[in-house]
């Protein structure tokens, strides 16, 4: 996954009040089981520009998510296809993450959803994450600039 940001940076000799303001921080819930993702993916939140604060909190399994659903709203949710049902326990089911989404909203859950995979293209899984209502796809190793296009995107700010 990469994750270096080529965006402009607070030059030195620049007046820091004339730096963006950031406004409302938005909640981002990030479900994947590799702790690595989750600790890349929280560092590219942290490089982006877009005006505000990201607040993120993870999640290493559907059981996880539901909790934190339960009890926190969030902006924005990424969520992997292929994740397990509880910590360490996996089912049958391929891409639970898109089965996932239905329970959310199930849920009363309306933050628009990022869906993520490591598996090669596939545009038959990518029309049913459309179906069920994601906004976008993202493939692992996702790019920074992809990734900050499209959660610019999710979010209404880009």
């Amino acid at each position: 996954m990469v994750c270096a940001s080529n965006s402009a940076r607070l030059d030195a000799n620049m007046d820091p009040r004339a730096a963006p303001k950031p406004s409302a921080t938005k909640r981002i819930l990030i479900v994947d089981d590799e702790p690595s993702v989750l600790s890349v993916l929280r560092a590219c939140f942290a490089s982006f520009h877009h005006g505000h604060a990201y607040q993120i909190t993870t999640a290493e399994s559907a059981t996880d998510a539901f909790s934190l659903l339960r009890q926190q709203q969030f902006d924005l949710i990424l969520l992997d296809i292929v994740i397990p049902a509880a910590r360490g326990r996996w089912i049958r089911e391929k891409s639970l993450g898109i089965g996932l989404l239905a329970r959310f909203r199930d849920l009363g859950v309306t933050a628009p959803v990022l869906m993520m995979t490591g598996v090669a293209r596939d545009v038959a899984k990518e029309v049913m994450a459309q179906n069920a209502g994601v906004v976008g796809v993202l493939y692992k190793p996702i790019d920074l600039r992809e990734l900050e296009r499209a959660v610019a995107q999710a979010l209404g700010c880009g």
